[in-house]
């Protein structure tokens, strides 16, 4: 159940899916589903929304890891697929309606801002992910940008192409 401001008070039991940096091969962003055991390495952490639950075979198959981007350990270009593969991953979870929280990381991955797009209002949400889990079912696309970037600072309204151009230009972004 979600409070009104998008976050859940207390996590009805530890079974979701991790997002876990791992600096090996160039660096990669590896999922992990999970009944219960939390990566040290873990950056981020969703569940499925009420009524929603994963499939048995994704916390089975290859022990429940997978691989969801590589190749994102230094310059510009490869940050992008870092942002990109953080874009993935709140995807999944739009898929669940689920919830998204964020590890603070400063000896892992890249800290970020993550930032949320309703149609309807035609409105940009800063979603303060380090705070708990924030409910992600109810964007219409999202935008994962480096920590206190300033793109969408001051942003009061904006159409939707505008916002996932700018997102894609500070980081990445995309419709959900």
């Amino acid at each position: 159940m979600a409070t009104e401001n998008g976050m859940v008070p207390d996590l009805e039991g530890p079974e979701g899916c991790y997002l876990i940096f791992e600096p090996s091969s160039g660096g990669r962003l590896m999922l992990y589903y999970s009944k219960g055991d939390i990566p040290t390495n873990a950056i981020g952490f969703w569940c499925p929304g009420a009524g929603r639950s994963i499939q048995g075979f994704k916390f089975k198959q290859a022990g429940g890891r997978s691989e969801l981007i590589k190749g994102i350990a230094g310059g510009d270009q490869n940050r992008r697929k870092y942002y990109s593969g953080w874009v993935q991953f709140i995807k999944l979870a739009k898929q669940f309606n689920g919830y998204v929280i964020k590890f603070p990381n400063s000896d892992q991955g890249v800290e970020v801002d993550v930032i949320g797009y309703k149609t309807k209002e035609e409105k940009a949400y800063e979603l303060d992910l380090d705070a708990g889990l924030i409910e992600v079912g109810v964007f219409d696309a999202i935008a994962v940008v480096p920590k206190h970037n300033p793109t969408f600072h001051g942003v009061h309204t904006i159409v939707k192409t505008n916002f996932i151009e700018m997102g894609q230009l500070a980081g990445a972004a995309s419709t959900l």
